[in-house]
């Protein structure tokens, strides 16, 4: 079992570009935006992450929406596919992935059930957040990933 926990997250400024389609894509988007951003001479300033706004389990693959983002803090601007935005901040349920994407499904379900049990409600309209905290270098062989999985929440109505 994870350890779940609650934060609050600041709103952030962010380079965002967004797809469409299957959720494996990330890796490549966010090595695009990645290349864009240091050509355009900006360093990004946090961990990248990725917003994921549908659950896989109930809408189909091609129709799939995500985004993936690099903090900034410089001023900069973006083009046709990389925008500048805001991702608004809040409260979150959170819980750190060590190890391959392939077993983060496991986690969501921990932090759903969460969220459910301890009388809040998940902001369907932020989507879930995924920030990258720790990538392998490829240089040593026992490098696992460090995700953070951020899921959006406020308190439940009572009923």
């Amino acid at each position: 079992m994870a350890e779940i926990f609650q934060k609050t997250v600041e709103s952030q400024t962010v380079m965002s570009l967004s797809f469409t389609g299957p959720y494996e894509q990330t890796p490549e988007k966010l090595d695009a935006l990645i290349a864009w951003l240091l050509r355009e001479g900006h360093p990004y300033s946090a961990p990248p992450l990725c917003i994921y706004y549908d659950d896989p389990r109930e809408v189909a693959q091609e129709e799939l929406r995500a985004e993936v983002c690099l903090p900034v803090e410089e001023d900069c601007q973006g083009d046709d596919t990389m925008v500048r935005r805001t991702l608004p901040g809040g409260e979150f349920a959170c819980a750190l992935h060590h190890g391959p994407y392939s077993g983060i499904q496991e986690l969501y379900e921990q932090v759903f059930a969460w969220v459910g049990e301890n009388g809040y409600r998940v902001i369907e309209q932020m989507g879930v957040r995924e920030v990258f905290l720790e990538a392998p270098s490829g240089e040593d062989p026992s490098e696992e990933p460090v995700t953070e999985v951020q899921v959006p929440i406020e308190k439940a109505e009572a009923e």
